[in-house]
């Protein structure tokens, strides 16, 4: 039976956080929790009549919330932190007393999400989106050589309010199996630097890596790190093109039939191809030059080759997998014109409720003091107990272990990025993560020794599972019924081909939550198209929009769209765990890539659909605020410095520009920086990994980076989780850092603890192919 309030209903929220925790505010009121807002945030561009008097943001960041006119530190706000389960907050640090609101309220989870955390030498330090991208590493491999771009749509201030959002969940998640409450001190800049892909991946794998450009990850535009993904232009527009996943050899025998690339390998081998990925990509750029965008891109996903046309903003609201799949909303009650991007899932017995309008005007706070009653909305232990379903605990008891998710099970069939992104947060968080590979599977980039994979596998357990052997289905049913979590990110109906899809693991165990992050969603006309991050940033638009005026071909330097997925696929599968405490029963998550990345740029879309404007590249120019001025400037070292001024006062405005400008003309980046700073000017030096990991005093004192011993690497380098977590009491929280694994290295361990196999079970099992 399906619930039309959302997985959170009944949970509730103080948001009182600025422009960076909105996209937390919106996850948390679309998923159903009743979000109380006590400061408006910036209404975006004007929709004029369609919008009823509200800008693009107000309708798309705060839809479903409330406001109240009760500032941080009055008395109307206590009242409310008293009565909540969550307050999200970005107070400048040690202006809010923590103390008191944790006194008021035990049961409190606090997120505050700050630029740079709640101490150290810049914990006072201004930022914006650009600043965020420069000292967070992003503007160090994003944009062209001899000019550093931001992601359009700020993107800085999405991974923020997705990384608040989950780690709000994750300390929920806690407090509702009585370990009380607890605070969450993110850091903007780590939470960035944590999605800049490849960055420290490069830095910390210098000698692997040489081929590919390492140790110091650059700006190349479109072109990938793997130099295999790049945005061609067509006779038509443009197509990312990649010769790259299951169609390869299909795709150079089209290439050498058009009469390009005849003297390269017809069937190369890996080492073959990586060594002469250049001389493909030479060959294909004259083959696009010769097609229509839109029809390269269907001839190779129909060879299932991650192709993906370079869509505009008007391309994208007329997309065919978007539309089937009912994407574009309308608003109960509002102009026909107005349509809302989502849900940013699909959740089979908890459905996401329908769009609603920003608020207008607003609630008294006394009227929100009623209806939440004395005390905050968690249920006693005792009511969360008798609604556990037999066979599963949403969290276990693990005494002596006080991380948010100890006691959490995840099975674990992801690989690449996304998914496995998604596994690592909840890993980091305490999670127990099994992850179940095959010899076959861990290749290439998803091979345990090859560099991409201990980037997002730590606080893992890698098990050896083949779902083809006869015994295997019997194998993952007895792993199911012990589990909580069940994620993958293969391809639409791989978990079906092996008989174990939704239906099959919820009669296994009706309190499991399964979550498929598919590339493009569980049905609609591109379910099989084969996705990527460039591919998808291709398709949502992400890509033509990110760049100088005028291109499209320039894009993002990282896979922000994976990053991006796996934190919103973290969050979705806590939404659902918090649903299971309530109604006793698991669900199945269908989670579209492709949907993901559009709402990344949905303002852009939602602004077309309503006014028929179209937004385009903007280069550095802030797409939402024409009060902001962004700079990147070379400073008298040769570094770039960024940084934002307000332009409301033309003559102040030129003023802290000229002043920027004449700063970095006499002084290095980071001394720049640290003037301008000091001024009251929002500045960063654009940093990448040697600056991130050697010399940023910030990230030394909050203890980013640390190193694990492992088999594998000798010595695995690794960033922190962006945030500290307390107790009630204020007493940090150890979260703890396991090497990544490698192949079948817990196969042993997890068949004794879950299978009650010794070891010569499991060795007859390996034998015989089940575990390998």
């Amino acid at each position: 039976m399906e619930s039309p309030n959302g997985p959170l209903a009944g949970v509730r929220v103080v948001d009182a956080g600025d422009a960076t925790l909105r996209w937390a505010g919106k996850l948390l009121a679309d998923a159903g929790a009743d979000v109380v807002r006590v400061r408006r945030g910036l209404p975006g561009p004007s929709l004029g009549d369609v919008g009823g008097g509200h800008g693009v943001l107000a309708w798309w960041l705060d839809g479903g919330t409330r406001y109240v006119d009760a500032p941080p530190h009055s008395d109307g706000f206590r009242e409310l932190v008293a009565r909540a389960d969550i307050l999200l907050e970005s107070e400048p640090p040690g202006t809010l007393d923590g103390a008191q609101l944790r006194a008021d309220n035990p049961s409190l989870v606090h997120v505050a999400l700050t630029p740079f955390g709640q101490d150290g030498p810049r914990a006072s330090w201004r930022s914006s989106d650009l600043v965020a991208a420069a000292l967070g590493g992003v503007l160090s491999v994003n944009g062209l050589p001899d000019e550093p771009l931001p992601i359009w749509g700020r993107q800085t201030e999405t991974v923020g309010g997705l990384y608040a959002a989950s780690a709000a969940l994750a300390g929920l998640c806690s407090v509702r199996a009585g370990g009380g409450g607890l605070s969450i001190d993110l850091s903007l800049q780590q939470a960035v630097m944590a999605c800049t892909e490849h960055l420290f991946m490069f830095w910390w794998h210098p000698e692997r890596l040489a081929p590919f450009g390492a140790p110091e990850a650059v700006r190349q535009g479109s072109l990938h790190w793997v130099r295999g993904y790049e945005v061609m232009n067509c006779a038509r527009g443009a197509c990312m093109v990649s010769p790259t996943a299951g169609g390869v050899f299909d795709l150079i025998a089209y290439l050498q039939a058009e009469g390009f690339g005849t003297d390269l390998p017809a069937v190369p081998t890996p080492t073959e191809m990586l060594a002469r990925v250049e001389q493909y990509m030479a060959a294909l750029r004259q083959l696009a030059a010769t097609k229509d965008a839109t029809e390269l891109f269907e001839k190779g996903q129909a060879m299932h080759v991650p192709f993906g046309e370079v869509l505009t903003v008007a391309q994208v609201v007329r997309n065919a997998q978007l539309t089937a799949r009912g994407f574009f909303r309308p608003v109960p009650g509002a102009d026909e014109r107005l349509r809302i991007p989502g849900p940013m899932a699909r959740f089979s017995r908890t459905p996401l409720r329908s769009p609603a309008p920003p608020p207008g005007a607003a609630t008294e706070v006394q009227d929100v003091v009623q209806q939440w009653g004395s005390g905050p909305a968690s249920m006693s232990d005792d009511e969360h107990r008798s609604l556990e379903p037999p066979s599963t605990q949403a969290k276990a008891s693990v005494p002596g272990d006080r991380r948010p998710l100890a006691g959490l099970r995840v099975l674990d069939f992801t690989h690449v990025l996304a998914g496995p992104f998604a596994t690592r947060l909840l890993g980091d968080l305490g999670a127990d993560i099994v992850k179940i590979q095959t010899t076959e599977r861990a290749q290439g980039g998803s091979a345990n020794d090859f560099p991409y994979f201990p980037m997002w596998n730590r606080n893992k357990r890698s098990v050896t599972l083949d779902m083809t052997h006869p015994d295997a289905l019997g194998v993952f049913r007895r792993l199911v019924e012990q589990a909580d979590v069940v994620i993958d990110n293969f391809s639409a109906g791989v978990l079906e081909h092996w008989g174990c899809g939704p239906d099959v693991l919820a009669s296994w165990n009706p309190g499991v939550v399964s979550i498929s992050m598919t590339g493009c969603g569980g049905d609609g006309p591109w379910r099989s198209y084969v996705t990527y991050a460039p591919t998808v940033h291709a398709l949502c638009g992400l890509t033509a929009l990110t760049g100088p005026p005028g291109r499209i071909d320039v894009g993002t330097g990282i896979a922000l769209n994976d990053h991006t997925s796996g934190l919103l696929g973290a969050f979705a599968v806590l939404s659902a765990l918090e649903a299971r405490r309530r109604t006793g029963l698991g669900q199945h998550i269908d989670l579209s890539q492709l949907e993901t990345g559009a709402m990344l740029v949905a303002p852009a879309l939602m602004e077309h659909l309503a006014t028929s404007r179209e937004v385009t590249a903007g280069g550095l120019a802030d797409p939402f605020d024409p009060t902001l001025v962004n700079l990147v400037v070379q400073a008298a070292d040769g570094a770039w410095l960024a940084a934002t001024v307000p332009a409301g006062d033309g003559e102040h405005a030129a003023g802290e520009r000229a002043q920027v400008e004449a700063m970095a003309a006499a002084h290095g980046a980071h001394e720049a920086m640290e003037r301008l700073q000091a001024a009251g000017i929002a500045a960063g030096a654009v940093q990448g990994a040697r600056e991130l990991t050697g010399v940023d005093p910030q990230l030394a004192h909050r203890g980013a980076f640390l190193a694990l011993d492992s088999p594998l690497w000798g010595t695995q380098h690794t960033d922190r989780y962006p945030g500290v977590v307390r107790d009630a009491s204020g007493v940090p929280i150890e979260l703890t850092y396991t090497h990544a694994p490698y192949l079948g290295e817990h196969t042993f361990e997890v068949a004794a603890e879950l299978l009650g196999m010794d070891a010569d079970a499991v060795a007859e099992a390996m034998g015989s192919g089940l575990f390998s």
